[in-house]
């Protein structure tokens, strides 16, 4: 008994201390989709490779992954097909595939960020973990504030845990190795379509031209859709095609292989999304809101949004006035932006006139489909016409101020002094016309008196008139100088 209970303490000890092969992980580069649908963010991948590794994974090398993903012109990350996967525990020797998502990135007004992970058996292409976690600074904000948050690095170091708290140690093999169907690359075009329109698909196998006539039959199945591929001319690829569904949506392209052995393989290979409708597309403009029109004078912000989010092909921005002319226009092949700055220039950069404009903006998803949106804005620039008259009886004299056009008021103030300098009098209001009285007594007949009015409209539109004597006929005499206060920023 005692020899059979010192041989099991042995092997006990032995099966202890043999060191277990720790599962060697490739991390792929995040897909960043707060700068745009194929945007990468090297910073925080970086930051997830070091969690990982502290979880006692070993990584593959990122130089490593990097030329796989040149090497199968891998240019989306965050989702990948399972021919790819499987590719890329072949060719990097790794057992799991890690990608994901950045959904959320912020610094500022406060820190905030959102991953979405995926961790994916390459074996065969399952997925045996994932998650997504959100945290900003408010939901670490203590009521002291003392160790508030200040910055992302601040964050990280309580959102990585987080995020990876239950990330599985170890992985369980594949109940059975699939067959490897060694698919060298496949093009998929277009990535969206109308209904209808045609889809295309291209697949070429490792070593094709060396397996001439011994190729396995190769089925492209959508659905309950089946389209058999064949040779091209030059034998390189093998090619079907095929119509879009009517029915809007995406869809799911499986590759069927069957060998003349009987052998069967099957694996995805991408996918395509149906649009029948253009993109719902609302634009808000930011300026001052009166009677239900917006008006400004030195900045209009343009807000494009979708109703219902989609990728965008390209945007275009115009500017037009009463006479039906293009005074702006903009556009770009990218992302919708998030928000636009009109500063009243013209597109040949100089300052548009006061007047009515409508703001038009246009968008065309990946299909070509578009749709626009448009509003209208009043543009005012020209400070308010102000004129002063000088009714004089005795040694009292009265000032009458007048509005000959321009916006409404914010306020105005006169200050009117003596030829010393002395301020005889201050009057401020918020409307014209108004008027106000000066008393005389005791200053010398017929000395002038300097007068500084300034106002400015609702708008921000702001005037200064200086005059050199308020006793003139005319109200401002002929040396007067107008002033006119205003900065104009030039954004587009």
């Amino acid at each position: 008994m005692n020899r059979l209970y010192l041989i099991a303490s042995v092997l006990f000890l032995l099966a202890v201390t043999v060191p277990v092969r720790a599962a060697t992980v490739a991390v792929l580069p995040l897909l960043d989709v707060t700068v745009s649908r194929n945007g990468v963010n090297y910073t925080l991948t970086d930051h997830l490779r070091q969690e990982v590794q502290k979880r006692g994974f070993t990584l593959v090398a990122a130089d490593r992954i990097m030329a796989f993903l040149v090497r199968h012109r891998i240019r989306t990350l965050g989702r990948l097909d399972s021919h790819l996967v499987e590719a890329a525990g072949r060719e990097l020797q790794a057992d799991l595939l890690l990608q994901g998502t950045v959904c959320q990135l912020q610094e500022r007004p406060a820190p905030a960020i959102s991953l979405s992970l995926e961790l994916i058996r390459t074996a065969d292409a399952a997925t045996v973990w994932a998650n997504t976690e959100a945290l900003s600074a408010s939901d670490l904000t203590s009521l002291l504030g003392l160790g508030d948050p200040e910055n992302l690095g601040d964050l990280y170091r309580v959102f990585f845990p987080r995020l990876l708290a239950d990330m599985p140690a170890s992985v369980p093999p594949a109940a059975g190795k699939s067959p490897e169907l060694d698919i060298d690359s496949v093009v998929l075009l277009p990535r969206h379509v109308r209904p209808g329109d045609q889809v295309s698909c291209r697949v070429r196998l490792r070593d094709m031209e060396e397996r001439i006539g011994k190729l396995p039959h190769l089925v492209a199945r959508v659905g309950d859709r089946r389209f058999p591929l064949a040779l091209d001319p030059e034998g390189y690829y093998l090619v079907a095609r095929w119509p879009a569904a009517g029915r809007p949506g995406e869809y799911t392209v499986r590759l069927a292989a069957r060998w003349p052995s009987g052998r069967t393989e099957k694996a995805v290979i991408g996918s395509y999304v149906v649009d029948d409708h253009a993109p719902a597309l609302q634009l808000h403009l930011v300026g001052r809101e009166i009677d239900g029109r917006v008006f400004f004078n030195d900045r209009l912000i343009i807000i494009p949004t979708l109703t219902d989010p989609e990728p965008v092909a390209r945007w275009e921005v115009l500017v037009i006035n009463r006479d039906d002319e293009v005074v702006v226009r903009q556009g770009a092949a990218q992302r919708l932006p998030r928000r636009l700055t009109w500063r009243g220039q013209t597109t040949l950069g100089t300052l548009a006139p006061d007047g009515e404009y409508t703001v038009v903006f246009r968008i065309w998803d990946q299909t070509g489909l578009s749709s626009s949106a448009s509003r209208e804005v009043s543009f005012r620039h020209t400070p308010p016409d102000i004129t002063a008259d000088l009714v004089g009886k005795g040694k009292r004299l009265t000032v009458k101020l007048d509005r000959n056009s321009g916006m409404p008021l914010a306020y105005w103030w006169m200050k009117v002094f003596a030829p010393d300098g002395a301020l005889l009098k201050l009057a401020q209001g918020v409307r014209l016309p108004a008027d106000f009285s000066l008393d005389l007594g005791g200053q010398k007949e017929g000395a002038p008196l300097q007068g500084l009015l300034v106002a400015a409209d609702i708008l921000g539109n702001r005037i200064e008139k200086k005059f050199k004597d308020l006793r003139s006929t005319s109200g401002e005499s002929k040396g007067g100088k107008v002033e006119m206060e205003k900065e104009w920023l030039e954004e587009f």
